[in-house]
């Protein structure tokens, strides 16, 4: 709605300067005066949200690990450098694949719980009232994510690894197990002699 405050107000900015009558003048004035505060809004709403406040919603889930559910683990995909790591992780068993963090505008931290899970929280702007709503509307700012925090917690008896590193174990403790059972089957094969 302000889009069309400002148009009029430059269409009748416009209108009093060009035909000049007696009384024109304070009436042009108001309409830049008008014109100039629409302005200022609207630069002032998609800079710094104005006629918007912050709402913060947070959830709790259960975590369950990200592999096998035998091997308690968290795991991650390093990204870029290293320093930034994308977590997966999972909230039942029943979930074939780990559900990855959403990376826009987020923050991640990994602290040491008794419990295994995790918080989101995430701030949103909305409009702080129906008026500013009908002012603003159009531009399309409603429950636009500011900031999203993942905070996972994880019990001391967890891991918390890249899947490079899980990859590494994975094939590591296939070894050990392959290594285990033919050292079995020697021992079989020696006690039936």
């Amino acid at each position: 709605m302000i889009l069309i405050i400002l148009i009029l107000a430059v269409i009748a900015f416009i209108y009093f300067n060009v035909i000049p009558k007696k009384g024109h003048r304070p009436l042009a004035l108001i309409s830049l005066i008008i014109a100039s505060l629409s302005v200022a809004g609207i630069v002032a709403h998609d800079y710094n949200h104005f006629g918007m406040k912050t709402e913060t919603t947070t959830v709790r889930k259960n975590l369950v690990s990200s592999a096998a559910p035998q091997f308690p683990v968290l795991l991650y995909q390093p990204l870029g450098n290293g320093t930034e790591k994308i977590y997966l992780y999972k909230t039942n068993n029943a979930a074939k694949k780990p559900t990855p963090i959403k990376t826009d505008k987020s923050h991640t931290s990994v602290k040491t719980a008794t419990k295994a899970s995790v918080k989101i929280s995430t701030e949103r702007y909305v409009f702080s009232n129906e008026f500013d709503h009908f002012l603003f509307g159009w531009f399309g700012h409603n429950n636009e994510l500011k900031h999203r925090e993942y905070t996972f917690n994880v019990p001391k008896n967890w891991k918390v690894l890249s899947i490079k590193e899980a990859k590494a174990l994975q094939k590591k403790m296939a070894k050990q197990a392959a290594m285990m059972k033919r050292m079995q089957q020697q021992r079989k094969a020696e006690m039936n002699k």
